[in-house]
């Protein structure tokens, strides 16, 4: 019984996903707009599906590089909605194409600021959200 227990586990690990690779994500949309309105930063909404490869390619082919996940931490407050695991914020669903991944990039009075679907590679999304940042703070 123990064996078939430990199997159990192996086999359930083995499909386990860790989102979060090296990004500090906000724990809910609410939170991350408020930090933005105290920090005057960008909200950095990643919208994924639970089976998108895309988006798992993202968390574990991006999010883990530590020049992107800096990057994010540093000038954005990140925040992750699983779109079929948990409730979508209205002002999300607004901006929201129905596309996964989608990642969006809302002012913290609620304005989009970018928004841009797809996976890309890890220096390719570097560049993409350094040129938003720059955007936004030129704009300022």
């Amino acid at each position: 019984m123990k064996k078939l227990f430990l199997i159990f586990v192996f086999v359930i690990s083995s499909f386990a996903f860790d989102w979060s690779g090296k990004v500090n994500w906000a724990m809910n949309y609410e939170s991350a707009k408020r930090i933005a309105q105290q920090t005057h930063k960008l909200i950095f909404v990643d919208v994924a599906l639970s089976k998108c490869p895309p988006c798992h390619y993202l968390a574990t082919k991006v999010y883990t590089v530590p020049k992107v996940a800096d990057y994010i931490n540093k000038n954005f407050v990140p925040v992750l909605i699983i779109y079929d695991q948990e409730n979508t914020p209205t002002e999300v669903s607004n901006y929201f194409t129905g596309s996964t991944p989608t990642l969006m990039f809302i002012k913290p009075n609620g304005e989009l600021e970018a928004r841009f679907i797809g996976a890309r590679s890890p220096d390719d999304f570097y560049k993409l959200i350094k040129s938003i940042q720059d955007k936004y703070k030129a704009g300022k």
